[in-house]
């Protein structure tokens, strides 16, 4: 597997819709972004619920199936893609924030969750 994607920041939305965004490269100018809507899932078909993993403009999201979180690097799999992230420059705080709101998104065990992250 390649070397973990720098990660300088980590944004973190817990509203409505449950979002962790990791900024990827050295300017964050990049983004790997995990999303549910829990409140609207009724209108979809059950194999389509789940957290939307999305990376690349116009690339159609795929569902996540794993993460593994550990203190300086997450490693995030989904339908598509398996991803590789250093998050040793986000603050505990946002890392913190960031895998409650994992927890919050695996609500009906829909994707493995391994927390590393003492």
């Amino acid at each position: 597997m390649a070397a973990p994607q720098h990660v300088p920041f980590v944004t973190v939305e817990d509203e409505d819709d449950w979002v962790i965004s990791f900024a990827l490269g050295p300017r964050g100018a990049d983004r790997l972004t995990l999303v549910r809507t829990p409140h609207l899932e009724f209108m979809l078909r059950p194999e389509q619920r789940g957290v939307s993993v999305g990376a690349e403009a116009g690339q159609r999201p795929a569902l996540l199936v794993a993460v593994q979180w550990g203190h300086k690097c997450v490693d995030v799999v989904s339908t598509a893609k398996r991803y590789s992230l250093d998050i040793s420059k986000v603050d505990n705080a946002t890392r913190n924030a960031a895998l409650r709101v994992l927890g919050k998104m695996n609500f009906d065990q829909r994707f493995q969750l391994a927390d590393g992250y003492p």
